[in-house]
């Protein structure tokens, strides 16, 4: 009985080894399999990584922040009480939504913003100087734009028009004017324009404005199967796989920034947009996951070449990060007339689930000028596509067809943004112009959590980051030889890249320390960098993600340092 007792011991101590040990081994990933990993999107890889993870994770794959704006919401709310107050009762739960001319609505409104809890009263009063300010300096009349916030909070009327809701177009180009020319000189040509040279589009998220623009460049002619466009990587992935989708059947041209000199462009890099064959440019600035702006040398150089030698490049940039960086230098600097600029409110402002966005573009531009040199037969079909929304099709310039082609045309009527999400907007994007206006103490707490962040994370790679500018402290992508080379020396650096692929990285630190990076290779860097966000997970946590990391590289070079 002692005897068979214990054999059981022994296996049990035997089987409790090999789990032990293989919990150290490194799964290695047939060629085959690697194949079909390597090619997937690095978004649907990481829901198969958090399967494998399990609950408690620490998942720094995803960019949705983990802080928003609470102060811009509340004042949302105390507008739509409000508002719901100046209706009419009708019945039970029926009010009838106030007319135009029914009551002095700047009087009105001002009058029960004074009563909210006094903080969020007196900004609201501000936001409604500022409107009307604003409204009489671009000769529209101030209670029509009351009366359309009020309108607009209850969200009891269609959007009209369209495009946007004219209290949001007031504040949205002032603000993205401000964000895109903050780094110019006032030589440049952009900074010699006005807030209202520029228009605006309320979209769903940036996600919507990249698409639709993306579709009306191809509905409109001016980007055809086989066409050549130029993205500047890294960049954020449906970028890269968007343009091979059959929709499009567009060719990339990869413009590639240096790593090793804050993911700026070389020179050599640029010039390949001499190539007319390049029918436009795309990328995310500040980049996503480089997560620096390009330099003011870059934006100037560009500029120089759309100006002289490529007056028919349609330039497209989403500058979603600008907000967190100290200088983003934008190519409505240099080259307003062929720029489109597509912005986010949901990373600077926590509302992903808002899906808040602008695309904005220069009312004389260069794209309006490239639909009037169309080919007769395209003009032909265009007027086709357009005639049943506008008497005079040919007229209609690129963002008419913006607006127009986001709803297919035929529900053109019944297009833009839902009216409350344009409200919440506007006071958003005041509350930034009236963050900046008092030494911007929301900004600066924001770059100041990142940068704690991401400083905690390297300190424990036992690798140096010089913060520069340029950077957005949003992500990182975290170069796995170079940390390795710092924490366990060069031979170390060489065996790791020389027995391993990226992926079997990935995979032994989801399996063995449950942490989540996403793979460079997916956005078009080189495959042992690994995206990291510094915005989603508690401050505590990114210096245990360091930990994990060592301890995973630690695994896999274990035996080249015995």
């Amino acid at each position: 009985m002692a005897k068979s007792y214990k054999k059981q011991a022994n296996k049990k101590q035997k089987r409790h080894t090999r789990k032990k040990s293989s919990r150290s081994v490194v799964k290695r990933i047939p060629k085959a399999l690697f194949k079909k990993l390597d090619e997937l999107s690095p978004f649907e890889l990481n829901y198969k990584l958090i399967k494998m993870a399990g609950p408690n994770a620490l998942n720094a794959g995803r960019g949705n922040p983990n802080f928003f704006n609470s102060f811009g919401r509340l004042v949302f709310g105390d507008l739509q009480q409000t508002s719901i107050q100046l209706s009419t009762p009708k019945a039970t739960d029926i009010e009838l939504f106030p007319l135009e001319n029914s009551m002095n609505f700047i009087k009105v409104l001002a009058k029960k913003a004074k009563k909210w809890p006094a903080k969020r009263g007196r900004f609201f009063l501000e936001y409604m100087k500022y409107l009307i300010k604003c409204a009489k300096e671009d000769k529209v009349d101030p209670q029509a734009i009351i009366y359309d916030v009020v309108k607009s909070s209850l969200g009891c009327y269609y959007p009209v028009p369209p495009q946007i809701q004219p209290h949001l177009a007031l504040v949205a180009e002032r603000f993205l004017y401000d964000l895109v020319m903050a780094a110019a000189d006032g030589s440049e040509r952009g900074a010699k324009m006005k807030p209202n040279d520029f228009g605006c589009f309320a979209t769903e998220g940036a996600a919507a404005g990249i698409l639709y623009v993306f579709n009306t460049l191809k509905e409109n002619y001016l980007l055809l199967p086989k066409d050549k466009i130029a993205l500047i990587t890294p960049i954020f992935s449906p970028y890269l796989e968007m343009p091979r989708l059959s929709d499009y059947d567009l060719e990339i041209v990869e413009l590639k920034c240096n790593p090793d000199d804050n993911f700026s462009l070389p020179d050599s890099e640029i010039d390949k947009l001499k190539d007319k064959r390049i029918k436009a440019l795309f990328m995310v600035n500040p980049a996503n996951p480089a997560a620096f702006s390009l330099s003011k040398e870059n934006i100037d150089r560009i500029g120089n070449i759309v100006d002289n030698e490529r007056q028919d490049l349609i330039v497209l940039s989403d500058n979603v990060y600008a907000p967190f960086a100290d200088q983003y230098n934008s190519f409505m600097i240099s080259c307003p007339l062929n720029t489109i600029e597509v912005y986010s409110l949901s990373k600077y402002f926590g509302t992903t689930g808002w899906r808040l966005g602008l695309t904005m573009l220069a009312k004389n531009n260069r794209i309006d000028k490239l639909l009037k040199n169309l080919p007769q037969k395209y003009k032909k079909a265009l007027h086709k596509r357009y005639e049943t929304a506008t008497l005079d099709p040919e007229k209609l310039t690129f963002m008419d067809r913006l607006v127009f082609d986001s709803r297919q045309v035929a529900e053109a009527h019944v297009g833009g943004l839902s009216t409350p999400q344009q409200v919440l907007m506007g006071i958003l994007l005041y509350y930034d112009i009236h963050d900046r206006a008092n030494g911007e103490p929301y900004r600066n707490k924001i770059k100041s959590i990142l940068k704690k962040r991401i400083t905690s994370f390297y300190d424990e790679l036992k690798t140096p980051i010089t913060i520069v500018p340029t950077q957005t402290d949003y992500y990182s992508l975290v170069d796995i030889p170079a940390v390795t080379k710092n924490a366990y020396g060069e031979k170390a650096a060489a065996y790791l890249v020389k027995e391993y692929e990226y992926l079997e990285f990935l995979f032994h630190l989801v399996s063995k320390y449950h942490t989540i990076l996403l793979p460079g290779s997916g956005f078009g860097s080189t495959p042992w960098r690994l995206r990291i966000s510094l915005a989603n997970l508690t401050d505590d946590k990114y210096p245990i993600i360091g930990k994990n990391i060592l301890k995973c590289i630690g695994d896999l070079v274990a035996p080249a340092l015995r």
